[in-house]
């Protein structure tokens, strides 16, 4: 499947840059539509202190949100028709993560933010960690700093032969066929398929799998056992200078993944280029 309908969150963070521009390059790539949605949330008053806070000052407050929604929305549309791409965008009051999630069921891409804890503006705290298990598309995880390349040129691909690597696998297709240069890094199998997997040559398997889709790869793995797999992910896109990584997010049970933090917590904190995830 194409990608031809990338669904863009907005907020007012200065990380935002770097997603429009993302946005746009991809938009020009792949002759995409851009559904943009700036979501300001419904203000739930706790019932203790309803009787010190009049609907008034409630309804005062929500206005000027929307308001400066709309002026910051305006000039995200000026910054899209400068960059020649149509995005139909639009200021949504609500609860961002089920307007996401209903959206994402019609988008080919969910285009998200990195979390960017220091700007009281950012909004994008846990929207990956529950759009990736709530959406309906694949997601894309997109730095707030530093220069960004069009992602899809330069691509690592993480592998363990698991389902949500599969998953992502088949979901980045489109760019994988266009990519100039695809490195396949493979570390082992997850332990929930070391029975079926094991003395399964799975990456030799998947290049076979690639070259019948017309995609030449190159391969890697994660040698050395001194360092984490998120480490090895990151040192392997700095040395290819990838402009993305393509992975399957959280493959072990969630609640594992809360403990111990992950791969795929580990790289959306610290990834200085985007993340293509699917679960």
């Amino acid at each position: 499947m194409d990608i031809k309908n990338i669904l863009l969150h907005l907020d007012h963070s200065s990380g935002c840059q770097n997603r429009l521009q993302t946005a746009f390059a991809m938009a020009s790539n792949y002759d995409a539509l851009i559904t943009g949605l700036f979501v300001v949330p419904d203000y739930v008053v706790p019932s203790y202190v309803e009787a010190q806070i009049s609907v008034d000052l409630i309804t005062d407050v929500t206005e000027k949100a929307l308001a400066r929604a709309r002026d910051t929305l305006s000039e995200y549309q000026k910054m899209a028709a400068a960059a020649g791409v149509t995005m139909d965008a639009h200021v949504v009051e609500g609860q961002v993560i089920p307007i996401l999630r209903e959206h994402s069921k019609y988008s080919d891409l969910l285009m998200l933010g990195q979390d960017q804890p220091d700007d009281p503006d950012n909004a994008s705290y846990g929207l990956a960690d529950a759009l990736l298990f709530e959406g309906a598309c694949a997601c894309m995880v997109v730095p707030h700093s530093g220069k960004l390349a069009l992602p899809g040129k330069r691509i690592l691909l993480t592998w363990n032969a698991s389902r949500e690597s599969a998953r992502a696998l088949r979901e980045a297709m489109p760019m994988l066929k266009t990519a100039e240069t695809l490195v396949v890094l493979s570390s082992e199998p997850d332990d929930a398929d070391a029975t079926i997997a094991r003395g399964h040559p799975h990456a030799d398997e998947l290049a076979r799998f690639l070259e019948s889709h017309g995609i030449e790869s190159v391969s890697s793995g994660i040698n050395d056992l001194d360092i984490s797999a998120s480490d090895a992910i990151l040192g392997q896109a700095a040395e290819m200078d990838a402009d993305m990584i393509v992975m399957g997010a959280y493959g072990h049970a969630r609640l594992r993944e809360i403990i111990l933090g992950g791969v795929t917590r580990d790289l959306l904190k610290q990834s200085p280029i985007p993340l293509f995830l699917a679960h």
